[in-house]
């Protein structure tokens, strides 16, 4: 049986302004590899977990033992300390911690209970997993993954570059893409019946461009509007020896995305526009498809 689960796709913020999104300011790189200097061993576990707090850092530690103690598949998700009980080991880290931080470190049960609740919300830890996040963050050739993923952003598990770069076949790819997904270090997409698989940071608007041009005929319908922005879709299609009803789907479609619309010039006649700034947007964070040659001179 296939390894790619079917999922649902998540939906867009509609009001976010592609332009102002905070993209521009992510760091891609994994964070195993933020840092190349040589450095400790803990210094650069204690990097990755700079977001977390004390008490969490703490549990973390802890559960990075009790995971590994035995396996369970069910998903938990803890709204209080009650429903601890419901989930076994869950209930032993939160006895462990009791045990090993209210004295040691003066923790009340209370906070040791939020402590675990947001490492499970942050995904740190993962009932479906022995690992803990940074375990998984350490890991070299699961960052080398990620740092695949952020390079091929929309990659899908039949691509030849797997075996070629990563050197692992489509099967073992999958079983760590599945992992990844887990912690939500990435996500995946189903674009007709495959996968394809973004970093968790990418925003959802970057994702559905991209997604879009994965297709290799949605810059050859842009190259030919570029030629003539007043061409008919029935010339289109036979200037690319395309269905005419083929060429119209994809124009509703870069229509959805704002990457174009129509118009009308002064004598009447439907023109298409397109919208040359979000294709430079495009190009300031993703190569292919490279649309510099469309756009040079403009």
């Amino acid at each position: 049986m296939s390894l790619e689960r079917r999922r649902e796709p998540r939906g867009n913020k509609e009001n976010e302004n592609l332009q102002e999104s905070s993209f521009r300011r992510l760091d891609f790189k994994p964070l195993g590899e933020k840092k190349k200097k040589k450095l400790g061993k803990e210094v650069i576990k204690e990097e990755i977990v700079e977001e977390l707090s004390e008490i969490e850092k703490d549990v973390l530690k802890i559960a990075k033992d009790i995971l590994k103690l035995k396996r369970y598949d069910t998903e938990f998700e803890i709204v209080s300390e009650a429903q601890i009980q419901k989930y076994p080991i869950i209930e032993k880290l939160y006895a462990k911690c009791i045990a090993k931080l209210s004295y040691n470190k003066g923790y009340s049960k209370e906070e040791i209970f939020l402590a675990i609740r947001s490492l499970e919300e942050k995904n740190w830890i993962v009932t479906n997993e022995r690992r803990t996040k940074l375990e998984i963050l350490s890991n070299k050739k699961l960052v080398k993954i990620l740092d695949f993923i952020k390079n091929n952003p929309g990659i899908h598990a039949r691509d030849e570059k797997i075996e070629e770069v990563l050197e692992i076949t489509r099967t073992p790819f999958l079983k760590h893409v599945m992992t990844l997904e887990r912690f939500n270090l990435i996500r995946s997409k189903k674009i007709g019946k495959t996968l394809h698989y973004f970093l968790s940071e990418v925003p959802e608007d970057y994702q559905e461009f991209k997604a879009i041009f994965l297709n290799p005929l949605i810059p050859k319908i842009l190259e030919e509007i570029f030629k003539d922005e007043e061409v008919a879709v029935s010339k289109i299609g036979e200037n690319l020896d395309i269905y005419s009803g083929t060429i119209l789907y994809h124009i509703k479609k870069l229509k959805q995305l704002n990457l174009m619309r129509t118009t009308k010039n002064k004598s009447g006649k439907k023109v298409f526009l397109i919208n040359i700034e979000l294709l430079k947007v495009y190009n300031d964070f993703f190569s292919e498809p490279d649309f510099s040659q469309l756009l040079k001179g403009l």
